[in-house]
């Protein structure tokens, strides 16, 4: 920042401003790299050789199905109730009618495991007679990733896959790993929780309508990942450790915690160690061929960890976290390979910054850091030494107009950090936005500044946006912890304070009750035994109204929905919750 500081201050404040505003009008353009990529992504059923198994590709991502003597096994279930049913339409018409004996989940991310529900009755599951199979972490990688930090989550997977995008950008948008997603809705789910487990790092065998499967634990592209090897037909189910047609996302802008590339790496060298005749990845194509599989898993094994061990050499250089991505650079022409090393969803340069704060903490070393000057109070700092508003404006539109797109939207972001309304800064910094997102194929960074550009233009309706994760009905859907957990987060302490209330929670049809403690501001929740505290009485239904924040107690019990002498208690703890739901702007802070 100095060096554009000094140049401002040597040349661009006293510099005459544009006789007239620059063309802000940025004419649609995509490379023609990523239009071609799009066209790997079809809408299919696929019969992988002659083995029972069959891959359904299907807005963006696949099921895989695979037929027994008597019955199905269907490997993930799409992300919503709609994409489920179509899916679950196209095995009766393509596959098989037989009834469905088992389901698994390769991992947690919501767009596997949310159709669960079309494919098998909840009771069937509840009483055994169809097993769920996960990994034995897939409920604390839920809960850390899918609730912990959902609303922020939720907006910035909204503006990953480009939700809002119309026209042109939203018809020449796709997702690099997975192809277009269908469009943002209701997005309800059917989600039913897993009932048997594979341990971490440990594998099991089973057999399911005479079909044999080795289900192993991998948790690269997700902690909680498993894959599946059918020794009689020298099939590899991969799941998403091989990511689709594309460099892989080592981290995600969407917002995960860091994944473990050193896991990643060894998960594919297992998978290598089959020497399968197919392998069916959950998103993309099947890939046929010993020798294929085997060399793709070799570039994507050492793509990955090309990326870790070059970013962990630069680290301790003392290389800092924003210099990475220029000390990094591109990837050697020696790991390139189209596509499943060209950078459509995953970057190497974004990892890198990851792996950086997964490692060694956000903290770069010159303690300048430690208590930096706020970042409003910054922008006006800057802004006043380059000269007032006037000068750092003109300067945004030279850059502008002279093709630098990344340093005019830097200095218009300025602008906006001291006066969010200042509309001509927005509109400068949303053309520039436009010119980046328009000449990369990487589709995270496309999604990221092309929403950006609407929000800039104040065309995004910001309260919509996270509907497609935050559904209310998907909410009272989910278990019970789940919906504890949720609230967890949500303690606003100016509200809460030092307060200690306890009510106990016997919830419709969960047989043991659940013990609610709010104390010095923190949120407890554990099984508990009615008389600990007062109880509240309540189905879960009710109880995904309140932790939703559609209804409030009062309402409640007025509807006869809540009742119990814990009642009041109840309306404390959650008057000390933030339940609001404001909108989250990712560019205008």
């Amino acid at each position: 920042m100095v060096r554009y500081l000094t140049a401002l201050l040597l040349m661009g404040a006293s510099a005459p401003a544009l006789a007239h505003a620059p063309d802000l009008n940025v004419p649609f353009a995509a490379p023609s790299n990523y239009t071609a990529h799009a066209q790997l992504f079809q809408e299919r059923v696929t019969h992988v050789g002659k083995t029972p198994v069959w891959q359904i590709e299907f807005q963006g991502m696949n099921i895989v199905v695979v037929e027994g003597s008597d019955g199905l096994i269907v490997l993930d279930t799409g992300m919503n109730r709609d994409v489920a049913t179509a899916a679950l339409a196209k095995i009766r018409a393509q596959i098989s009618t037989k009834p469905i004996k088992a389901i698994i989940y390769t991992h947690h991310h919501p767009d596997h495991v949310n159709g669960a529900a079309v494919f098998v009755p909840p009771a069937d599951v509840a009483n055994g007679k169809v097993p769920i199979f996960a990994a034995a972490n897939f409920l604390k990688e839920l809960s850390d990733e899918g609730i912990a930090t959902l609303p922020i989550v939720a907006t910035r997977a909204a503006y990953m896959y480009g939700f809002s995008l119309a026209g042109k950008e939203a018809e020449d948008f796709h997702v690099g790993c997975c192809g277009g997603l269908n469009k943002p809705g209701k997005n309800e789910s059917a989600y039913i929780p897993p009932t048997q487990f594979v341990d971490v790092d440990g594998a099991r065998d089973i057999e399911i309508a005479g079909v044999k499967l080795h289900l192993f634990h991998t948790g690269g592209e997700a902690a909680s990942h498993i894959a599946a090897w059918l020794p009689d037909h020298q099939v590899l189910i991969s799941g998403d450790e091989v990511q689709g047609p594309t460099f892989p996302n080592l981290h995600s802008m969407g917002g995960t915690k860091m994944r473990d590339a050193n896991r990643w790496i060894e998960a594919l060298r297992r998978m290598e160690r089959y020497n399968a005749a197919w392998m069916v990845p959950m998103h993309g194509p099947v890939v046929e061929g010993a020798a294929q599989i085997k060399a793709l898993l070799t570039r994507y094994e050492d793509v990955i960890q090309y990326t870790h061990d070059q970013t962990i050499r630069l680290i301790n250089k003392g290389i800092t976290q924003n210099e990475l991505p220029d000390a990094l650079g591109p990837l050697p022409e020696w790991l390139r390979s189209e596509p499943y090393t060209t950078e459509y969803y995953g970057a190497a340069a974004d990892a890198a910054r990851s792996y950086y704060v997964g490692y060694i903490s956000w903290f770069s070393g010159d303690a300048t850091d430690l208590a930096p000057t706020p970042r409003v109070e910054r922008a006006r700092r800057e802004v006043a030494l380059m000269g007032g508003r006037a000068p750092v404006l003109a300067a945004a539109e030279r850059a502008f107009t002279q093709g630098d797109a990344q340093w005019a939207a830097e200095l218009a972001t300025l602008l906006i950090a001291i006066a969010h309304q200042d509309m001509e800064a927005r509109r400068l910094k949303a053309a520039a936005f436009r010119k980046l997102g328009y000449a990369t194929y990487n589709s995270n960074r496309r999604g990221f500044y092309l929403m950006g550009a609407l929000e800039l233009e104040g065309k995004l309706q910001q309260a919509g946006l996270t509907a497609r994760y935050m559904n209310p009905d998907n909410i009272r859907k989910m278990p019970v912890a789940l919906m504890l957990e949720q609230i967890r987060y949500k303690v606003d302490p100016k509200r809460a304070g030092a307060a200690d209330r306890a009510v106990t929670l016997v919830v419709d049809g969960e047989g043991e009750p659940w013990l609610l403690e709010l104390r010095n501001s923190t949120l407890k929740f554990h099984r508990g035994q009615a008389g600990v505290a007062p109880i509240v009485k309540l189905g879960r239904s009710a109880l995904g109204d309140l932790v939703s924040g559609s209804q409030s107690v009062e309402a409640l019990v007025k509807a006869g929905a809540l009742s119990g002498e814990g009642s009041r208690v109840l309306h404390q703890i959650f008057n000390a919750l933030d339940l609001t739901g404001t909108p989250i702007n990712l560019v205008i802070r």
